[in-house]
């Protein structure tokens, strides 16, 4: 990570608190400055997942798998992606677009929107059986969210 990004994402981290419409501003110029947004992308999807502004971090984690993508010679759109393409990709690439999608996935659930998680779990297992990524404890989370509630007779 260049040193002007990291310099403005480490500002947002310690100004959000007093100021989110400021910290929200300069994380935004942190990724467009960056050489590489990914990584910031990154850190800006699981920082809005943790502050619950699920749109934001939708919105970055969507970035990411583009970008991720793109850079790796992916095809448009993750549905059209196959296990020979993320084989064939840079593993650092790769690895940015299997856990965009995961994070797709976890913030989906998190807002409640279990339907919209499904695509991105379905593509997961296809394209990362071996849950390098960790899907599997999103998909686990999704498995509980479908359980029916068991019913207690005393």
């Amino acid at each position: 990570m260049d040193s002007a990004a990291a310099t403005l994402l480490s500002q947002a981290m310690a100004d959000y608190r007093e100021d989110p419409t400021r910290g929200d501003f300069l994380i935004q110029c942190a990724c467009a400055q960056a050489a590489n947004p990914l990584p910031l992308q990154r850190i800006a999807y699981k920082f809005y997942n943790r502050q619950r502004r699920f749109e934001l971090a939708r919105e970055f984690a969507q970035r990411a798998l583009l970008e991720a993508g793109r850079q790796a010679g992916l095809p448009v759109g993750f549905a059209a992606w196959t296990r020979a393409d993320i084989s064939r990709a840079d593993g650092g690439l790769a690895s940015h677009a299997l856990l965009a999608l995961k994070a797709l996935a976890f913030v989906s659930l998190r807002a409640g929107n279990d339907m919209a998680a499904r695509p991105y779990l379905e593509q997961l297992a296809r394209l990362d059986p071996e849950d390098g990524s960790g899907a599997s404890v999103v998909a686990a989370l999704l498995a509980s969210v479908d359980e029916p509630e068991s019913l207690n007779e005393d």
